[in-house]
């Protein structure tokens, strides 16, 4: 068992020494994140959920709900592209997970039990029923699928948009080159956490969250991905990614009527690709799509064979 991983005594300690050292720069990424949050203003509807604030973004019509899950330090934004379609169809459901968006941090420690926990109250909050249609991303992909193993009752399809596969995190399941690469990735995120409160990562234009969005857009994920508090919830998503994995591991195999769609991206290293093939055997109803021209976030690239992938599902 991988076990709950909070952040460490010294890096808390680390962080809030350096926050006090540089207070200038603490005080100008205060002001910053103040003049940004009254700039930009939440698209949907905050919504208190286990001790915090969500922000959600309800649109459509209908007793089926669609529900878009983004990957590990994304937000609602990410489906800018695919949301207002489908909400011809069905009503559609996307939301910022603790800490990330423009929902408030969480007192919980993040892992996808917790995110489903989080997203079953939010979805009683808003009194939606099933039958569901969930939709995840990457990491997203993970809670998704946790999800319809838990209440597959509730769940009449799923779609994975290049998806996370939980032996990507598993230890004995991990080569000496993930592993190396896993390290790199802990060190990045623990060093934005470290430095986010003295706006080093703001100064240098690094910020949680997707990169390739349209120009408007990409303002708004900038300003939330720069709060402080959207790194300290990044690094630890990344740190309890382990746990999660074992979660998903654990749970109940998927209904074997479940139709699953697993949409590929065509440009991502091949180790990834490799691991694509491993969601293959999720339900017998389980069908790939390889988008060739698409890299990781399928959603914003091509986000035609998002829409395309949901309304086979509904048809």
């Amino acid at each position: 068992m991988v076990g709950i991983t909070i952040i460490s005594f010294s890096d808390r300690f680390i962080r809030n020494t350096l926050s006090v050292v540089g207070f200038p720069l603490s005080l100008f990424q205060m002001i910053s994140t103040t003049y940004q949050r009254n700039q930009y203003n939440p698209s949907g509807r905050m919504i208190e959920i286990n001790q915090h604030n969500m922000h959600v973004n309800v649109s459509g019509e209908g007793s089926l709900t669609i529900i878009l899950e983004s990957g590990m330090g994304g937000c609602s934004l990410d489906w800018c592209h695919v949301q207002p379609e489908l909400s011809e169809l069905a009503t559609v459901i996307s939301y910022d997970r603790a800490g990330f968006g423009w929902s408030n941090p969480s007192p919980s420690v993040p892992t996808c039990q917790q995110y489903l926990d989080d997203l079953r109250s939010l979805l009683a909050t808003l009194d939606r029923k099933p039958p569901f249609l969930l939709v995840g991303h990457s990491y997203g992909g993970m809670i998704m699928r946790l999800f319809a193993a838990t209440y597959p009752d509730e769940v009449m399809g799923l779609v994975l948009v290049d998806s996370t596969h939980e032996y990507r995190y598993l230890s004995d399941q991990i080569d000496p080159v993930r592993k190396n690469q896993r390290k790199k990735a802990l060190q990045l995120y623990r060093l934005g956490y470290l430095l986010a409160p003295i706006a080093i990562p703001r100064l240098m234009r690094m910020h949680i969250g997707s990169k390739r969005l349209s120009p408007e857009i990409l303002k708004k994920a900038q300003a939330l991905g720069y709060r402080t508090s959207a790194y300290k919830s990044a690094y630890s998503e990344l740190l309890n990614i382990g746990e999660s994995s074992i979660q998903l591991l654990q749970a109940p195999q998927l209904s074997n009527n479940l139709p699953v769609i697993v949409l590929s991206a065509g440009r991502q290293p091949e180790d990834w690709i490799k691991e694509q093939k491993y969601l293959l055997h999720l339900t017998p109803l389980t069908t790939q799509i390889i988008v060739d021209d698409s890299w990781h976030a399928i959603q914003i690239h091509r986000p035609d064979v998002v829409i395309d992938a949901v309304k086979s599902l509904l048809n």
